[in-house]
């Protein structure tokens, strides 16, 4: 059965997604999507919010979180899985950092009305068959002026999915060569098919959004740069051309054009709670 406590504790027991811990090392494509979100949402919320005081639902290992508590901001985490919990615990403590942890249900969150300046949610929303559900609760917990933010990653046709037919590609060959000819036939995918992610568009978030009170939302297709399979020469040259092209990523990211909505990968929205009282 998918989303559920013990889906989601089986998927944070098997990956363990890297991170760039420090700056000798060689930067990934995973480094750079991670670096430029982060980079982001710190300038977003350094000049939006009310505070520093944010929640995460559906924190998983906590990378967004981590970067911003080591910015100066006061980090609650969330999430339905317990290994989730602890490889955010883990983040935090191998940093010499404090965070709250909370194991929840984002439906019906467990903590007071008004409580956090920012409510954030990365690669969350689109698992969930009830999203309408956890906005209004995420917006329930979140102050007046404060901001909600969000990122998906939907089934949409993308630059990802002409480039996962690289990688299928490069996937087969590989195992063809090997003698692995069942694995061979596998297709490789950025969002595997046994993955629970429901089908709504950018549009059904921000009329969720908009139902629940927010203002001045703003919801664009992003992220250029697919995931590839290449050659450790290759794959450098494409985590430079990744790094140089962070002003034309965020060009990419601030425009609305519908070549930007069929090439681009990711949604992500964000919108400011009304000060009604």
């Amino acid at each position: 059965m998918k989303n559920t406590p013990e889906w989601w504790d089986h998927f944070w027991s098997t990956h363990h997604p890297t991170m760039l811990e420090n700056e000798t090392q060689e930067e990934t494509w995973y480094d750079l999507v991670w670096k430029f979100g982060c980079e982001y949402w710190l300038e977003l919320f350094k000049s939006k919010a009310p505070g520093i005081d944010i929640l995460e639902c559906g924190c998983g290992s906590a990378r967004v979180s981590r970067y911003l508590a080591e910015r100066g901001f006061q980090c609650v985490l969330l999430d339905y899985s317990e290994h989730a919990l602890e490889a955010a615990r883990n983040q935090f403590k191998s940093h010499s950092m404090e965070g709250h942890y909370v194991r929840g249900d984002i439906h019906h969150l467990p903590l007071k009305d008004r409580r956090f300046d920012i409510v954030f949610s990365g690669g969350v929303l689109e698992f969930l068959p009830d999203a309408g559900r956890a906005i209004r609760e995420m917006v329930r917990v979140l102050r007046p002026g404060g901001i909600l933010a969000a990122n998906m990653v939907p089934r949409k046709f993308s630059i990802q999915v002409i480039a996962d037919l690289e990688r299928t590609l490069v996937h087969s060959v590989k195992n063809l060569l090997t003698g692995h000819f069942r694995e061979a036939c596998r297709r490789v995918q950025n969002l595997p098919s046994d993955y629970p992610v429901n089908n709504l568009a950018l549009k059904d978030y921000v009329e969720f959004c908009k139902r629940e009170g927010l203002r001045s939302i703003h919801a664009r297709v992003t992220s250029p740069f697919p995931l590839l399979t290449l050659p450790g020469f290759a794959r450098s040259a494409y985590a430079r051309l990744m790094k140089r092209s962070f002003p034309a990523w965020r060009r990419f990211n601030e425009s609305k054009s519908g070549w930007t909505n069929l090439w681009g990968i990711t949604y992500s929205l964000y919108g400011i709670k009304e000060a009604k009282d």
